[in-house]
């Protein structure tokens, strides 16, 4: 798991002032250098963009593999069930078999002969017959036992598919992780790079303000001297006339905004979910997280959803089908909005055509316009 970028949160504010530079361009944020800087924010906007849907597919099929490796695991766990009952079923059918070849022993050899040469014949009929019983029972349980160790070796080789299914699944994931990981210092990188930048930039502007100030503060106090020397020199040519003094005031008018008008909430689950929701705004975005404290974007859907009863996957790809489609138009507070051709992202629709999500690393959970752009539709959870 990841933490916080130092200055990530103030990225946004700092993406749109526009007053972001990349390696290679201007250190001076002088008039001359506006266009250069404004072709340096849109290619980090472009790299971030870039970094941001590749850690989130890259979290999202690592999130699938978990689902896959819990199926494994549990198919690990029943194969070994089978092998232990087969097992059961291999010796239960051997005890059987030693019983009944025993029998067949003891009632074999001379004695068969002696029934065959007694006086009685009803008696040499029953004894022929119960010795067939015995024929045909030891047959029986030779079948049964041939058949009980064709399951254990069927047993056995289930089991062993299953481990090295989970095996496979294990690796798969430790490959994902290590792209995450990948990604997200890739991200740090560039944030971090982005942030001392915007910090320089920021010097420069307050640099430049104080000699500004300290300059028009020089000019104005030259400005009084001259202009005292002047009123001076006009009282001593014209002693009859009024020294003039003028005064200038300033006002002031303000404005006010209505407040906007908080959208409407569903109904339900979707109050409790969507409330939930903006309970968890401003937590930080950490890669496989599903809460308390830190949650990606899957996880935090999975989790304001489970407040309201309804048991989600962590996973953008299963939250897909995990509920009813509904077009753009039906779009009510609540509603799971997913988002490029491979569902990389999802978040909670809060109505008025804003979501709550949980984007990238480096920020946090917060309430945005929905991204129509890459917008893939929409599923309603518990329909």
């Amino acid at each position: 798991m990841f933490g916080r970028l130092p200055g990530a949160l103030g990225l946004i504010s700092i993406l749109a002032g526009g007053i972001i530079l990349l390696p290679g361009a201007a250190t001076s944020a002088r008039a001359d250098d506006i266009d250069t800087i404004n072709r340096d924010i849109a290619a980090a906007q472009q790299q971030l963009t870039e970094l941001t849907h590749s850690t989130e597919a890259a979290t999202e099929a690592f999130n699938a593999g978990r689902l896959r490796l819990s199926a494994a695991e549990q198919a690990v766990s029943t194969a070994t069930e089978n092998v232990r009952r087969a097992g059961n079923a291999v010796r239960a059918a051997a005890d059987r078999r030693r019983a009944l070849g025993s029998a067949t022993y003891r009632s074999g050899g001379l004695e068969q002969l002696s029934v065959l040469f007694s006086g009685d014949p009803g008696t040499a009929l029953d004894r022929v017959g119960a010795m067939d019983s015995l024929a045909r029972r030891g047959r029986a349980a030779e079948i049964e036992l041939r058949s009980a160790r064709h399951d254990l070796t069927g047993a056995q080789a289930a089991a062993q598919e299953a481990l090295a299914e989970r095996q496979r699944e294990t690796a798969s994931l430790e490959e994902r992780k290590k792209r995450i990981e990948a990604s997200v210092t890739a991200q740090r990188a560039l944030l971090d790079d982005l942030v001392a930048r915007h910090a320089e930039l920021v010097r420069q502007a307050h640099a430049r303000e104080e000699a500004a100030r300290r300059a028009g503060e020089l000019a104005a106090a030259a400005a009084a001297q001259a202009q005292a020397r002047a009123a001076a020199a006009e009282r001593d040519q014209l002693r009859s006339r009024s020294d003039l003094i003028g005064s200038t005031s300033l006002g002031s008018t303000g404005t006010s905004v209505a407040p906007a008008r908080p959208p409407a909430i569903g109904s339900g689950g979707a109050v409790v979910a969507v409330a939930q929701a903006r309970a968890q705004l401003g937590k930080p975005y950490v890669w496989g997280a599903a809460g308390p404290d830190a949650f990606d974007c899957s996880g935090l859907t999975q989790w304001v959803w489970a407040k309201a009863g309804v048991a989600l996957s962590h996973f953008t790809g299963a939250q897909w089908n995990e509920g009813r489609r509904v077009s753009r138009g039906e779009l009510i507070p609540g509603d799971l909005v997913f988002f490029g051709e491979d569902l990389h992202h999802v978040g909670i629709y809060v109505g008025n055509g804003s979501m709550i999500d949980a984007p990238r690393t480096g920020t946090v959970i917060r309430l945005e316009p929905v991204w129509w752009e890459t917008y893939a539709g929409a599923v309603r959870p518990g329909a």
